[in-house]
């Protein structure tokens, strides 16, 4: 009789869900090496093809899409034993200050927590990833969401988990030709005036790195918060750019997909290893994973 390896298991369902070897393997917590050999071990057990490997990363076959359905159901399972376990810990009571550079990366992640925990005050700062970062140093928070890659600097001293991914997309006032687009090629900004995002903006880097790939160039007349941004655009002075998830249905502004570039921003959930063993901030990072996961 063949039993069912849960190691492996979960090392093909963190690469399932993150469609990543190399985010897995900061979820987890293991090598990528590790979970390499995992899910080659799976596969050579039961004779079988969970995922394609390629250059850019990987996907499931058809029998890898039916075993995440099967394995997603096991793992929330797991998570409601651990957090009846959990229940006995002695995270009551108490503050967790966590800092944020984007709200929207971390409702989700508030609100699942608050019903785990629900005598926990949570207080959220709002600033950008370098201040959070520089807050976390100074003790003023005990973890941070930020939407940038770390620097080898910081790497040594923090604990991170990748977290979400925002999908860029443009938007374009009602007067702008783009505004009736579904989608767009990003040949198409190409000397297009443009209002972007201020210097430090993980959005504004991203975007301009894959326009430098493409030899392309926009004209750029103004660099904004998001807020004035958006109000530039709604104005039709030029076209801008946002994450995804920060489109809120603006009235007469229409969010545009690029259609050739797949262009989006990672946000990792960050602490510094030595508050890692607190029982709140554990208590987060594993709802954090949580929702990664499910």
């Amino acid at each position: 009789m063949k039993y069912i390896n849960f190691s492996q298991l979960r090392s093909f369902h963190a690469v399932a869900k993150t469609e990543s070897i190399t985010l897995a393997s900061k979820l987890l917590n293991i090598s990528q090496p590790t979970i390499t050999k995992q899910i080659q071990l799976l596969e050579e057990f039961y004779s079988i093809n969970v995922i394609n490997r390629h250059a850019r990363g990987v996907t499931l076959t058809d029998l890898g899409k039916k075993l995440y359905e099967l394995t997603s159901g096991i793992f929330e399972l797991e998570e409601k034993a651990i957090q009846l376990f959990s229940s006995n810990l002695n995270i009551h009571q108490g503050t967790l200050v966590t800092g944020t550079s984007g709200t929207y990366y971390i409702i989700k992640l508030i609100k699942e927590f608050k019903k785990l925990h629900p005598g926990i005050e949570l207080k959220i700062v709002s600033s950008n990833s370098n201040e959070i970062l520089d807050k976390l140093y100074n003790y003023q928070i005990d973890l941070g969401v930020v939407g940038k890659p770390l620097k080898e600097k910081f790497k040594s001293d923090l604990f991170y988990i990748p977290y979400m991914k925002q999908k860029i997309v443009i938007i374009a006032g009602k007067g702008s030709k783009f505004y009736n687009n579904q989608t767009l090629k990003l040949n198409d900004l190409n000397g297009e005036n443009f209002i972007n995002r201020e210097n430090g903006s993980e959005t504004r880097r991203v975007f301009e790195d894959n326009l430098k790939k493409a030899s392309l160039n926009v004209n750029t007349i103004m660099e904004v918060s998001r807020t004035t941004m958006v109000q530039a655009v709604k104005e039709n002075i030029g076209v801008g750019l946002i994450s995804e998830p920060e489109f809120d249905n603006y009235k007469d502004i229409k969010k545009i997909h690029i259609e050739d570039y797949d262009i989006f921003t990672q946000a990792y959930l960050v602490c510094l290893k030595k508050k890692k063993s607190d029982n709140l901030v554990n208590a987060f990072i594993e709802t954090a994973k949580k929702i990664i996961l499910d």
